[in-house]
């Protein structure tokens, strides 16, 4: 792979390229009836900046049903692990937790992914 600076940037691209819900940075102005926000919750940096220890949040919604975004949480969490398989200066992929957490303004069932992903960079 080639190397990517950003954490974030690494959970879309690999989010993106192995499962099938669209994944974004930022909640798209018109957003499809399934997708996945992906945010740095917070985690700090080691060694001068050379280790960092990023808290993910993946966000995944449905406005189909409570049922397809719970699927596709579990899918989502049963991958975490390979981006640290995936990518050389990802040292570690883990999820803390899955919540559902549904979004009330939109109307949209969300479930929630917590991980950690320590990126070498």
């Amino acid at each position: 792979m080639s190397k990517l600076e950003n954490v974030e940037a690494i959970v879309i691209k690999f989010l993106s390229d192995n499962q099938d819900f669209a994944v974004f940075a930022d909640k798209p102005k018109n957003p499809p009836k399934q997708y996945i926000l992906v945010e740095r919750e917070g985690g700090g940096r080691e060694y001068l900046g050379v280790l960092d220890m990023a808290s993910i949040r993946i966000a995944v919604y449905s406005k189909n049903s409570r049922l397809e975004a719970s699927e596709q949480a579990n899918v989502v969490a049963d991958m975490i692990h390979k981006i640290a398989e995936e990518y050389d200066d990802v040292t570690r992929s883990k999820v803390n937790s899955v919540v559902q957490l549904d979004d009330t303004l939109t109307q949209t069932w969300r479930y929630e992914v917590f991980a950690d992903v320590y990126h070498r960079r």
